[in-house]
């Protein structure tokens, strides 16, 4: 069983496609009929975490093995098409409506980055989060530890920005809890250095164009300092 956890959620500033939000809508509905468990991962689970919100038009899910074959009848039912992606046992659905494509990244049991050639694990644990403008639309998510290791890992600058907003909103990571999933999962020396170059970042200004273009605001220099604070108590629980 997984185990949630309550987080404050905001108000949001940049609401998801309407289609998005119906598809993951019926996508949830039909996991509970079916007794599936999926679990947000990516831009979606970034938006219910921050206050900050940037904009995301694709719906990144993680699941057991044991969920794969009834995720699939389910997808199949509400018109995706899918393909399995072998290599990492995960899933690619995609589905036209109108003028619009909704496309869904599911991986299976482990997540690997193409960028960083890294795999993770992820815990058990699970938080609870709305996703669209309203606060209405709760989806199951991994917990924040997780979701930071999973954006360290690539850490291209969407990751970059979205590590900067979850260090920002959040008000407590779980450094002791975060380290121990990547000592699990023989992660530690690239999360670290993962984390050292975020840091850099924010000391040099790096991320600011990026950040604007995600975010589309700029970053105090209070905001800036309270980020570096938070990355050198993570780095200084390190095992």
């Amino acid at each position: 069983m997984f185990r949630v956890r309550a987080v404050l959620v905001y108000n949001l500033v940049v609401d998801i496609d309407r289609e998005l939000k119906d598809e993951l809508r019926q996508i949830l509905e039909l996991c509970r009929e079916f007794d599936v468990h999926p679990r947000l991962i990516g831009g979606l689970a970034v938006r219910g975490f921050a206050r900050r919100k940037r904009f995301t038009h694709d719906i990144d899910l993680a699941i057991s093995r044991y969920d794969k074959s009834n995720l699939i009848t389910i997808l199949k039912r509400l018109g995706f098409e899918y393909q399995d992606t072998t290599q990492f046992d995960g899933i690619k659905a995609t589905k036209r409506i109108g003028d619009k494509a909704i496309e869904i990244h599911i991986s299976v049991e482990r997540l690997w980055d193409m960028q960083s050639n890294q795999t993770y694990t992820l815990s058990t644990d699970s938080a609870e989060v709305a996703v669209d403008d309203a606060g209405r639309l709760f989806a199951p998510t991994v917990s924040v530890e997780d979701l930071l290791i999973l954006k360290l890992m690539p850490l291209r600058d969407r990751d970059m920005s979205d590590v900067i907003a979850l260090l920002l909103d959040v008000p407590a990571i779980d450094a002791r809890k975060f380290w121990t999933s990547c000592e699990r999962t023989n992660n530690t020396r690239h999360i670290a250095a993962q984390l050292a170059r975020v840091e850099n970042a924010l000391r040099s200004g790096n991320f600011r164009e990026a950040w604007s273009e995600f975010y589309e605001e700029r970053l105090s220099v209070r905001g800036v300092l309270g980020v570096i604070d938070k990355v050198r108590l993570i780095q200084k629980a390190k095992p």
